[in-house]
């Protein structure tokens, strides 16, 4: 995972980062971030796709919910970190689903509208999609 700030060039606006997929993270260096051991998903703080990753791979089903530690990465402070959340599936059909963000550390919740891929349609007060896209039935 690589997160970069405006200036691309500088070393000091860069998260630089390696996962193994079972809860490992190194340097591009090859040392062990501990801090963000056990998390298998990365939640940024700039953009709703990543919301995507632990709701297909959870494949919740309407009423179930599940706790997850994920690598928080806050891009305007450029920092990452471990954060407990919860994700809980409200609704689901084939239109999409909506599901229950929860920061558990935080306090923050937010009901996610989400599309048949998982895409988050609404972020409220964040993010909206602003192209709606129609699958076609051929």
């Amino acid at each position: 995972m690589r997160v970069s700030a405006a200036d691309p060039g500088s070393s000091a606006l860069v998260i630089d980062l390696i996962a193994d997929g079972e809860g490992n993270w190194t340097t591009r260096s090859g040392e062990a971030v501990p801090g963000l051991k056990g998390c298998t998903d990365v939640d940024i703080s700039a953009t709703p796709f990543t919301n995507t990753l632990p709701i297909r791979r959870l494949g919740l089903a309407p009423g179930e919910s599940a706790e997850l530690s994920v690598a928080y990465v806050d891009v305007g402070e450029m920092r990452a970190w471990t954060e407990g959340q919860r994700y809980t599936c409200l609704r689901q059909d084939a239109e999409g689903g909506l599901y229950k963000y929860e920061s558990l550390d935080g306090g923050f919740t937010a009901d996610l509208p989400v599309d048949a891929d998982g895409l988050v349609l609404n972020y409220p007060g964040l993010f909206r999609r602003a192209i709606s896209q129609t699958r076609s039935s051929t």
